[in-house]
C-alpha cells in the first residue's frame, strides 16, 4: 500500500527545495540598498536598528553571519531571507493540502487521488515562491521575508490544531503558536495579525456546535460591516477640504468617527443581543480574536515596558525586579489555574507566559543601546527610552481616520488631485496602494519604475484568475475555513493598508508589507486548481477514464503558473552578480579624503555606508552625518561624543543641554563667515581676492525652508553649520552628491566636486559652480578603477557589471547610477570649457558610454541630449549624429504624447530644434515650429526662429507676421 504521508513529505520536499535553489541562485551577492545595509551591520555588530527594532532578526542575523556559508558576510545575513522563504513556501503547500483534506474528510484512496491533492498544492505554493514581491523579500536581508515565515509556521500550527484537537496534548500547538507570535515582534509586527485567524479557529473547532446560528451571525456581522463603511464612507465623502489639518483639527476627526462608528456598532449589537452574544455567534471569535490581538500588541510590546518603565523608572536594578515580579506573577496564574482544574484559564495564562518570553529579545535593545555601538538609532539606554523607542516617536504622530493629513510640500497634490478623503482613499490608499500591488504579483507588472501599472500580458491574469475560483471553491466546500483565510487576507491587505495611512507620494513602492496578504492568496491558487479537478470529477461523472484529462489540467496549471510566473520574473529578480549597492556605497566613501565628515541625504547613500564601515572596515575614519537624522538630539550628540573605531569625534560648540533645546527656528537672510587663517589660505591655493584680503570666507546664508510666510532653518541646518564652523579647515567636509540644494546652506560656489561628493573649500570656481571640480581627484576616480578594493583612502571607482547586459537594473539603481554619469560629464565640461582641450572631452564621455552604456543602463532623453552637445563641441561629429538620432527620435515620440510641454528644461521643442540645427535638418525644424507657434502665436521669437528656418529651408520666402 502506497504510503501517501511520505509521498506528501517528498511534495513538501521538492517546493522546498526548488524554491531554495532559485532563492540561491538569485540572492544578492552581498549588501542591497533601503534598509539592508543597516540590518547586516546591525546584526554583524548586534547593533540598535532604526524604531521600532528587530532584535530576534538581528540575534538571528548575528548567527548567519558567523557561519562560513559563503565569504561575504551581507550575502551570510541575505541567506536568512533565502531559508526563510523556502520554508514559508514549504509551509505554504502542506496548509494547502491540510485544507484541502479538512474539506474533503478522508485520505487519498489512491496514487492518482493523492496526486489531485499534491500537485495543486505545489502550483499554490511555487505562485508564492516565483511572484514578484515575495521573490524580491527572499533575496535580501530584510525583515519581510523571516516575517512572513512566522506567519507561515504560526498558520502551518493553527491547521495541525485543527486536525489533532481532540487529542490530549493538542494544547502544545496552541502554546507554540504564543511563543512564536511573541518571538515574531522582535522581527516584524505583520505575524501579530495572524492572531485573529487562529482565534477563529480555535473556538470554530471547540466550541461551536450550531452551525446554523453560526452562518446566521455571521451574515448579521457581514451586513453591520457594511453598515460601518457605509457610513464611514459618507463621512469620509464629506471631508473635502483643500488645505492641510492641524494635528487638533484631524485628532477632532479622529474621535468624531470613533464616536459615530461606535455608536452604530454599539446600536446594532443592542437590537440584536440575543443572537449576536450567544455561544454559536460568529461575533464570538472576532469579539475573542480582537482582544487577544489588542493583548499582544499593543500589549505586551508596548504596553509591558510601559508598565516597568512607570513601576521602576530608569533604576536598572529596580527595572530587573520589576521584570521578575511580572514573570512571577504570570507563573503563578499558570500554577494557580492548574491547581483549582481552569484548564480554559491555566492555557491562557501559560501562552501569555509564553508570549511574554518571545517578546523578551528587546532586551537586547537596551543591553546593547548601553554600549553604544556604531549604529544606536535612538539610544533606548532606559525602559523610558525603549517606550519612545516603540511607539516609533521619532516619525511623529498620524491619524486612523484622517486619510489625507500631510503637510510636507511635496505631497500637496493630495488635497488637489483627490475631491474628497473617499476618493483618496479609494484610488490611491487601496487602489494604487494595494490592488494594483496583488495585480501585480499575479496578473503582471508593467516595470519597476515607481507607480507603474499592470500588464496583463505577462501572465495573462490566470494565476489571479484561480485565485479569485479558489476563493469562491472555499466557501463553497468549507465556508468556515474560507472565512477564517479571507479575515486574514483582509487583515495582511487592506487592514495593513489603511492602518498605515500612506501620504502621496511615497519615497519607494510598499508591496513588501503585504507580502502576508499575498501568501493567504497563492493558497487560493492552490484551492482553485484543486477545485478545478473537482468540478471536472463532477461534471464528467460519467466518463470513465477522466485521469488523462484531469492530468492534462494539472501539467496545464503547472505551466501556466509557476512556471509561467518563473519566466516572466526571473530576469528582473535575479541580483546574482548585482554589486551596485556595494560599489556605490564604496566610491561615495572614497570621495572623501581621510578623516573626512560626509554628509548624506536618506537611505541609500547612508545604509549601505554604515554596511561598508561595520562589516568590511571600509572606510572607518570617514563620519558620516545623515543629514535626516541630525533633526534628532540622540543622533547629533553621538556624532559629537562617541568615536567609533577610533574615528575622530564631530567637532560642535554645541553643548548636550544645547543639543536637547534645537527646534526649527524663524531665519532672515544673513551674512556668514568663516575664519580662512593665512596657512589655509596657502594650503588651498586660494584666488578669491575678497577672502585673501579680509581672511574669511563671507556668503549669504538666506533660509532653508519656508513655512507659508514663515521663512524658517531647521535643526539640521543649524547643526550643520556649527559643524562646518568648528572643522575650522582642518577637518575635510564633504556633502554628498545626493545631498539636496536646500541642505547645503547656500555654500553651493565653495563646493568642489572629488567624485560623488562636493568638498567644501574656502575658494570659487574661475568658470562657476557647473565645473567646480579637483580634476586630478576626479580622473583617478573614473579612470582607475581598482582590482578588488581598498580600507583606506585610495580614489578609485568601481563599476561592477554596468556594462552587462545580462543584469538587470531597477528604477532605483538607474537613478544612483545616474550620479556616475553627472561625474563624468561634469568633468568632461571641465576638459571641454576650462582647459579647452577636445581630445580628453571625448576621451572622458567614450569612458562613460564603455563603463555605462546607453542601451543597458537607459538614460534620461535630456540626459542623452546634453551628451549629445558635448560631443558636438568637441568636434566628434560622427558620435554626436549617432546619439542626436536617437534622442530625435524620443523627443518626437514625447512631443506627441504632450505637445504642450514647450517650457520645462530641455523640453522637446528646444531639443529638436537644437538638433535639427546641428544636422542641417531645417525642414523639420520649420515643422516643429509650425506646430509650436498654434501654441504660440504670438510670440516673437517663435515667428523669428520660424522665418531663418524657412529661409534655410528655402521652402518658403514669405514671413511670418
Amino acid at each position: 500500500m502506497m504510503n501517501y504521508k511520505l509521498l506528501n513529505r517528498i511534495f513538501a520536499g521538492i517546493v522546498f527545495t526548488v524554491s531554495l535553489i532559485v532563492f540561491l541562485i538569485t540572492v544578492q551577492p552581498s549588501v542591497s540598498f533601503w534598509d539592508c545595509g543597516e540590518f547586516i551591520a546591525s546584526s554583524y555588530a548586534l547593533q540598535v536598528p532604526h524604531p521600532p527594532g528587530t532584535p530576534f532578526f538581528l540575534i538571528v542575523g548575528r548567527l548567519f553571519s558567523m557561519i562560513p556559508f559563503a565569504e561575504n558576510i551581507g550575502l551570510r545575513v541575505n541567506l536568512i531571507s533565502v531559508f526563510s522563504s523556502a520554508f514559508t513556501v514549504m509551509f505554504l503547500y502542506l496548509i494547502a493540502v491540510m485544507l484541502i483534506k479538512s474539506y474533503r474528510k478522508k485520505e487519498p484512496e489512491n496514487l492518482f487521488d493523492a496526486l489531485t491533492v499534491y500537485i495543486p498544492a505545489a502550483i499554490g505554493a511555487l505562485s508564492l515562491s516565483f511572484s514578484d514581491t515575495f521573490w524580491f523579500n527572499a533575496v535580501e536581508a530584510e525583515v519581510y521575508a523571516s516575517s512572513t515565515f512566522f506567519i507561515a509556521f504560526v498558520v502551518w500550527l493553527m491547521m495541525k490544531w485543527n486536525e489533532k484537537a481532540d487529542q490530549p496534548d493538542n494544547e502544545k500547538y496552541l502554546l507554540l503558536i504564543a511563543y512564536l507570535i511573541g518571538l515574531s515582534t522582535g522581527v516584524h509586527l505583520m505575524a501579530v495579525l495572524a492572531i485573529v485567524p487562529i482565534v477563529m479557529v480555535v473556538v470554530f473547532r471547540k466550541y461551536i456546535d450550531d452551525e446554523e446560528t453560526l452562518k446566521k451571525t455571521a451574515i448579521i456581522f457581514v451586513i453591520h460591516a457594511a453598515v460601518v463603511l457605509v457610513v464611514a464612507a459618507l463621512m469620509w465623502a464629506a471631508q473635502t477640504s483643500s488645505t492641510p489639518p492641524t494635528p487638533d483639527e484631524y485628532k477632532d476627526i479622529d474621535k468624531r468617527f470613533i464616536v459615530v462608528l461606535g455608536a452604530i456598532s454599539v446600536l446594532i449589537m443592542a437590537a440584536l443581543y440575543k443572537k449576536i452574544f450567544t455561544k454559536n455567534s460568529f461575533y464570538i471569535p472576532m469579539i475573542l480574536g480582537g482582544i487577544t490581538l489588542v493583548v499582544v500588541y499593543p500589549g505586551l510590546v508596548k504596553y509591558v515596558p510601559k508598565l516597568i518603565s512607570i513601576t521602576a523608572g530608569n533604576d536598572y536594578v529596580m527595572d530587573i525586579i520589576v521584570s521578575i515580579l511580572l514573570f512571577a506573577a504570570v507563573g503563578y496564574a499558570v500554577h494557580w489555574t492548574a491547581k483549582n482544574n481552569k484548564p480554559t484559564l491555566n492555557l491562557v495564562s501559560k501562552a501569555f507566559l509564553l508570549g511574554l518570553v518571545g517578546i523578551t529579545t528587546y532586551a537586547m535593545i537596551i543591553i546593547r543601546a548601553n554600549e553604544e555601538p556604531p549604529i544606536n538609532m535612538n539610544s533606548p539606554k532606559t525602559f523610558t527610552e525603549l517606550e519612545s523607542y516603540l511607539n516609533r516617536e521619532q516619525y511623529g504622530d498620524f491619524p486612523t481616520f484622517k486619510r489625507r493629513f500631510s503637510n510636507e510640500p511635496h505631497q500637496m497634490g493630495i488635497y488637489t488631485n483627490y475631491s474628497s478623503d473617499l476618493d483618496f482613499l479609494w484610488r490611491y490608499q487601496m487602489d494604487h496602494m494595494f490592488n494594483r500591488y496583488l495585480f501585480w504579483n499575479y496578473i503582471g507588472r508593467v516595470s519597476t519604475y515607481q507607480d507603474s501599472g499592470v500588464d496583463w500580458s505577462d501572465m495573462y491574469g490566470i494565476p489571479f484568475f484561480i485565485g479569485l475560483f479558489g476563493l469562491f471553491y472555499h466557501f463553497r466546500r468549507d465556508w468556515k475555513m474560507a472565512s477564517v483565510f479571507l479575515v486574514m487576507f483582509i487583515f495582511l491587505g487592506y487592514l495593513t493598508a489603511f492602518y498605515q495611512n500612506q501620504q502621496q507620494p511615497q519615497p519607494r513602492e510598499r508591496d513588501y508589507f503585504y507580502v502576508g496578504a499575498f501568501f493567504v492568496y497563492s493558497i487560493w491558487i492552490a484551492l482553485g486548481m484543486r477545485g478545478i479537478i473537482e468540478l471536472m470529477v463532477e461534471k464528467f461523472d460519467k466518463i470513465k477514464n477522466l485521469k488523462p484529462a484531469l492530468g492534462l489540467v494539472m501539467a496545464a496549471g503547472i505551466i501556466v503558473v509557476p512556471v509561467n510566473m518563473f519566466h516572466a520574473n526571473y530576469f528582473e529578480h535575479d541580483r546574482s552578480r548585482n554589486y551596485v549597492p556595494w560599489d556605490y556605497a564604496y566610491n561615495l566613501l572614497q570621495s572623501a579624503a581621510p578623516n573626512a565628515i560626509l554628509f548624506t541625504n536618506g537611505d541609500n547613500d547612508t545604509f549601505p555606508l554604515w554596511y561598508l564601515q561595520d562589516v568590511e572596515g571600509v572606510r572607518r575614519d570617514v563620519r558620516i552625518a545623515n543629514l535626516s537624522l541630525l533633526n534628532t538630539p540622540w543622533y547629533i550628540k553621538q556624532l559629537k561624543n562617541t568615536s567609533p573605531y577610533g574615528a575622530e569625534k564631530v567637532a560642535m560648540s554645541l553643548s548636550d543641554r544645547d543639543i536637547d533645546n534645537l527646534t526649527v527656528q524663524r531665519w532672515e537672510p544673513v551674512e556668514m563667515s568663516i575664519p580662512v587663517p593665512p596657512d589655509v589660505i596657502k594650503e588651498f591655493g586660494v584666488k578669491d581676492s575678497a577672502i585673501i584680503k579680509t581672511g574669511k570666507l563671507t556668503w549669504l546664508m538666506k533660509n532653508p525652508v519656508q513655512y507659508g510666510n514663515v521663512k524658517a532653518i531647521r535643526t539640521q541646518d543649524l547643526v550643520v553649520l556649527d559643524i562646518i564652523m568648528q572643522s575650522k579647515w582642518k577637518r575635510p567636509v564633504y556633502f554628498a552628491v545626493t545631498c539636496s540644494d536646500d541642505s547645503k546652506l547656500g555654500l553651493d560656489e565653495y563646493l568642489r566636486m572629488e567624485g560623488m561628493a562636493l568638498r567644501l573649500v574656502p575658494d570659487k570656481s574661475d568658470a562657476g559652480s557647473i565645473e567646480y571640480i579637483n580634476e586630478p581627484v576626479m580622473r583617478k576616480q573614473l579612470f582607475d578603477e581598482p582590482e578588488g578594493f581598498s580600507r583606506d583612502y585610495r580614489p578609485g571607482f568601481k563599476f561592477r557589471g554596468l556594462n552587462d547586459s545580462t543584469i538587470f537594473f531597477d528604477e532605483n539603481h538607474e537613478r544612483l547610477i545616474q550620479n556616475y554619469r553627472n561625474t563624468f560629464m561634469r568633468l568632461a565640461v571641465h576638459y571641454l570649457y576650462s582647459l579647452k582641450d577636445s581630445a580628453r572631452t571625448v576621451e572622458t564621455l567614450d569612458l562613460m558610454e564603455r563603463k555605462i552604456p546607453r542601451n543597458i543602463v537607459r538614460v534620461d532623453n535630456r540626459i542623452l541630449h546634453d551628451i549629445a552637445r558635448l560631443y558636438y563641441a568637441a568636434g566628434a561629429y560622427d558620435k554626436y549624429e549617432e546619439i542626436a538620432k536617437e534622442v530625435i527620435e524620443t523627443a518626437k515620440l514625447k512631443l506627441k504624447n504632450n505637445p504642450r510641454d514647450y517650457s520645462s528644461w530641455n523640453n522637446p521643442y528646444d531639443i529638436l530644434l537644437t538638433h535639427y540645427e546641428n544636422l542641417k535638418m531645417y525642414k523639420e525644424a520649420v515643422e516643429v515650429l509650425n506646430q509650436l507657434s498654434m501654441y504660440l502665436p504670438y510670440d516673437e521669437s517663435v515667428k523669428q526662429l520660424l522665418n531663418r528656418y524657412r529661409r534655410l529651408a528655402g521652402v518658403d520666402t514669405l514671413e511670418v507676421k
